[in-house]
């Protein structure tokens, strides 16, 4: 019962989060990736956010290599090659959403903000930015 209960929280919480419905909350990927896109924000934000970001996720991939490194002796040929891939794309993909995650926090608030209202204004009212 609380194996179910806890995994509906977390799914609501992960399309909450991804879909950037968080009503003028910061916390919104899509938010993270306009700004990465966004010739704006300068180039030291976003590469402390990719930083962070990676720095997270090689954390990840450390905490994983006993489960993988008992897959990989399991399966000889098979656990290695699925290994390799797993963490080549968890050392690609996870930093940019991590990055993305973050860099709303590390942007200068007032640029946050703007782009907020500048995406409220073509998206419509899911994301508003908070009251100064």
């Amino acid at each position: 019962m609380m194996k179910e209960v806890w995994g509906r929280l977390g799914r609501h919480a992960a399309t909450t989060v991804v879909g950037g419905q968080l009503q003028g909350s910061r916390l919104n990927m899509k938010l993270g990736f306009a700004l990465l896109r966004d010739r704006r924000v300068s180039f030291w934000p976003k590469l402390l956010a990719l930083g962070v970001g990676g720095a997270l996720a090689a954390m990840l991939i450390a905490l994983e290599i006993s489960p993988e490194w008992l897959l990989a002796v399991a399966l000889p040929g098979l656990g290695m090659a699925l290994d390799f891939v797993t963490d080549g794309m968890e050392a690609v993909i996870m930093p940019f959403l991590f990055g993305a995650l973050i860099l709303p926090f590390i942007a200068p608030r007032d640029l946050v903000n703007q782009v907020m209202m500048e995406r409220a204004a073509t998206v419509g009212p899911a994301i508003t930015p908070p009251a100064a």
